[in-house]
């Protein structure tokens, strides 16, 4: 290995592998987001679908791994809210945690959407 550092990501190997975890993590949003049956909220939406991009957006934040575009992150946000906003009454939860659990998830891809604007602008 040519390039060493202290951290655990500072040589070419470590950062392939973190690029390599990153592109799973985006193809599995892809994945999910274009299957409605999976992005429902008890099926892979919370399971899988969240998760995946929050784990993204600290990969990018914290590593500057690439995020997608700002447009992408848009496209998920609107389709994941608007199939919580469909749903979640189905799970009769109480009216501040389904205002808590929306402010999360906007907040998340608030997040990743503002580490594309500032990577790619």
């Amino acid at each position: 290995m040519r390039d060493w550092g202290e951290d655990n990501f500072a040589n070419e190997g470590a950062r392939a592998y973190m690029a390599l975890l990153a592109a799973k993590l985006v193809a599995t949003v892809n994945e999910i987001a274009a299957d409605p049956e999976r992005l429902s909220l008890d099926e892979d939406g919370e399971g899988m679908f969240m998760p995946s991009v929050e784990l993204l957006a600290l990969l990018c934040e914290r590593y500057g791994v690439a995020p997608p575009r700002e447009d992408v992150v848009e496209q998920w946000a609107e389709r994941y809210l608007a199939q919580y906003d469909d749903t979640i009454d189905r799970f009769r939860v109480s009216a501040d945690f389904k205002l808590a659990r929306r402010r999360k998830i906007e907040h998340t891809f608030r997040w990743l959407r503002q580490l594309a604007s500032t990577y790619w602008d």
